[in-house]
Formats: structure tokens, C-alpha cells, sequence
């Protein structure tokens, strides 16, 4: 619901794939956004995206909150 396609790639007619590289802390913050694409726009949209997850689950090493890295790819198809 908060997905919103950039005017300016649609109109440049821009679909590529963006991928996300972040971290979940010990709270469960987002955090550290890199991205990499081949479209500034298209990144600045899937930064966007990310911060606006909530506060997650943090991953467990031995019963104790760790930091974790996540990767995850995000398709922008006209």
C-alpha cells in the first residue's frame, strides 16, 4: 500500500530490478539501506520502501539478539 512507481520512470519507461542489501539490528531497527541498479530513481524508491518496514524480529545467536544481514531484490515492471 505504500508502493508508489516513480512518475519519472514511468515516463522514461524504466523496469529494472533494484537489489537491497540491509541490516536488522539487535532491537529489530532497519538499517545501513544500500542499494545497487541501474536506475538512481528506481533506488531511491526501494530505499523509501524499506524504511517504512516496522520494527522486526531480530535474529538469535546462542538465546541473544544479533545483527542480520538481509538481501532481497525488488522487480519494477511497467
Amino acid at each position: 500500500s505504500h508502493f508508489n512507481y516513480p512518475k519519472k520512470a514511468t515516463a522514461q519507461n524504466i523496469s529494472e530490478r533494484v537489489s537491497i542489501i540491509f541490516y536488522v539490528d539487535k532491537e529489530g531497527n532497519v538499517g545501513n539501506i544500500r542499494t545497487r541498479g541501474p536506475s538512481p530513481i528506481l533506488e531511491n524508491e526501494a530505499i523509501r520502501i524499506i524504511s517504512l518496514l516496522p520494527k522486526l524480529q531480530p535474529g538469535l545467536q546462542n538465546g541473544s539478539p544479533v545483527k542480520v544481514p538481509y538481501s532481497i531484490p525488488i522487480n519494477f515492471k511497467l
